[in-house]
């Protein structure tokens, strides 16, 4: 069995169909009003598959998930894995770029445990796409599965060097690091550390206007640089189909404009608007546009 909460981004399904597990062996679980993973959930989950005879094998932690950038109890989670023998894989393909702040950090506690983690610098970090980096505790298990050795592939080096065809399903890859490694000696540590608080700097302020703002409503918290919100106006309160018809409109307003892109996403049967920063060449004043933007909108 295969656990993961219901927020978890779509390529955690799709690996799991992939590697053979097929949909009755995953479990998407419930998730909080924060809209992370139910550690109880995840507990029941677990007991009941065991019971049954079913055996647990591995589980998804999100550190940022894509709709809302929730954090996932992670430490929990990995405690949990470790009792009972699981894989435990964490995602933060978007937050682990906020890993380069210190004071972040508390977001992926127990990160230790993970045996593998991925994140993209292609997300937030300001790498071209793509750039995907994958960290393994131990590759041999990759290794074990998807080595190859025809004769025509063996050179004299074999044993001397890592071979990363080894690690994955491509035979051949592209030299993905050095476009991170240029990045990394262009803007330094420091750099890209300041790029981050910038981002979530922007968000914190949105956040605060949106919840301030009359007929506005946040859907998630921001713990990172995304903001997720719904206009309602008071004839819409309760007609959910209308309200997502008109928050379907204000994206669609905004984005045909060609001055900023939101994102529109439903989570948990409501229609939302998500505002993401992370694009290098935003300022404050970029920010405050769309926000003026979106209240427009939403009257138009």
């Amino acid at each position: 069995m295969v656990y993961a909460s219901d927020q978890a981004h779509s390529s955690v399904p799709k690996a799991a169909y992939l590697a053979g597990f097929g949909a009755d062996n995953l479990r998407l679980l419930e998730t909080d009003d924060d809209h992370a993973l139910r550690l109880d959930v995840l507990e029941a989950a677990i007991r009941e598959d065991v019971v049954a005879g079913r055996r647990p094998c591995a589980l998804v932690a999100a550190v940022g998930t894509t709709a809302t950038t929730a954090l996932d109890p992670l430490a929990a989670m990995a405690e949990l894995a470790a009792r009972h023998g699981l894989w435990l894989h964490v995602d933060a393909a978007l937050a682990g770029t906020a890993m380069l702040c210190p004071e972040n950090r508390w977001m992926w506690e127990g990160v230790e445990s993970a045996d593998s983690v991925v994140l993209n610098p292609h997300k937030w970090m300001g790498a071209g796409f793509d750039l995907s980096a994958y960290f393994v505790r131990d590759p041999e298990h990759l290794v074990r599965v998807m080595s190859t050795d025809p004769s025509y592939l063996r050179t004299a080096q074999d044993g001397q060097v890592r071979n990363l065809r080894d690690w994955g399903i491509p035979l051949g890859r592209r030299f993905r690091a050095l476009k991170l490694w240029f990045l990394i000696r262009e803007y330094g540590v420091e750099g890209l550390q300041e790029r981050v608080r910038r981002d979530l700097g922007y968000a914190a302020w949105l956040s605060e206007q949106v919840d301030a703002a009359p007929g506005w409503q946040r859907l998630a918290p921001v713990p990172l640089q995304t903001v997720c919100m719904r206009h309602m106006p008071p004839a819409l309160e309760n007609d959910e189909p209308a309200l997502a018809a008109h928050n379907l409109a204000i994206a669609d307003r905004i984005n045909l404009t060609g001055r900023s892109y939101v994102t529109p996403a439903v989570l948990k049967g409501r229609q939302m608007i998500r505002v993401s920063f992370g694009t290098q060449a935003t300022d404050q004043e970029h920010v405050e546009a769309v926000w003026r933007e979106l209240r427009e909108a939403a009257v138009a």
